[in-house]
């Protein structure tokens, strides 16, 4: 999305347009924000989530997106853009060294954010616009209920609360609480845990991560015999087997 997008100084919004600015800062070109022009998006559809829209972007590779308001030129004042950039971890790369102990975070949060792609306005309401995956950041992660910001894990936050989003699902009990359990079990941000990845996550062989690197990394899929029934002695046993793998990688 960057051949005809601009810093476009007639959107005449400075608090948006200095976030903008302040991310070309930024070393790693993928993590720069931008002014999209919003008769490059069509197709715009809402989502079960407020505020929150499926649309298409006439420019670039990838042109399934997202769509966040932010509200009109008087709700987006320098508070809110403040408050929306550190909700956000935007620009990123000012986030990176905050010297926390979740050592994976600042890798996690850039792969995150190299979806956020920039921003747009029509009618005097702005917009974030990011690929499509970044939907997956709301039932995957959620909000952090003690610090409020968008987290990049669906257990921990960088601010070390720990909380279990469950506004994800398998469509299977058993398999969801199998899952939830290794979760349960973490005892800190850097403990190894499962979680659920939608399929549209996985593309030729690869997941493209949203909370952990590599960014691209190949991937086999393993077909199981899951069902509704399933006995819970097969969970147990699983269970029991990553358990054990875990601790054979923390006492390597």
């Amino acid at each position: 999305m960057s051949s005809s997008s601009s810093l476009a100084l007639e959107v005449n919004n400075p608090v948006i347009d200095n976030l903008v600015k302040s991310s070309l800062e930024n070393e790693d070109k993928r993590l720069r924000l931008e002014w999209i022009s919003y008769e490059e998006i069509t197709n715009i559809e809402p989502t079960p989530i407020d505020n929150v829209y499926n649309g298409s972007c006439n420019n670039g590779a990838d042109k399934k997106i997202m769509l966040l308001c932010l509200g009109n030129s008087e709700e987006c004042t320098e508070t809110f853009a403040n408050e929306f950039a550190r909700i956000y971890s935007l620009p990123t790369h000012k986030y990176n060294n905050d010297g926390n102990k979740f050592r994976r975070y600042s890798r996690w949060l850039e792969s995150r954010n190299e979806l956020v792609k920039g921003f747009t306005k029509l009618d005097d309401i702005y917009y974030m616009v990011a690929k499509r995956l970044f939907f997956h950041c709301y039932s995957r992660y959620g909000f952090c209920a003690a610090c409020g910001i968008l987290r990049c894990s669906p257990v921990w936050c960088i601010c070390e609360h720990k909380e279990l989003s469950d506004e994800w699902t398998s469509n299977n009990k058993q398999l969801d609480e199998f899952i939830k359990k290794s979760q349960l079990q973490t005892n800190s941000p850097n403990d190894a845990y499962l979680e659920w990845i939608p399929y549209d996550c996985i593309r030729d062989g690869r997941y493209k991560h949203l909370n952990g690197l590599p960014i691209y990394s190949d991937v086999k899929l393993i077909p199981v015999e899951i069902t509704d029934k399933t006995d819970k002695s097969y969970y147990d046993e699983v269970n029991y087997l990553f358990m054990h793998h875990v601790y054979l990688i923390n006492n390597h």
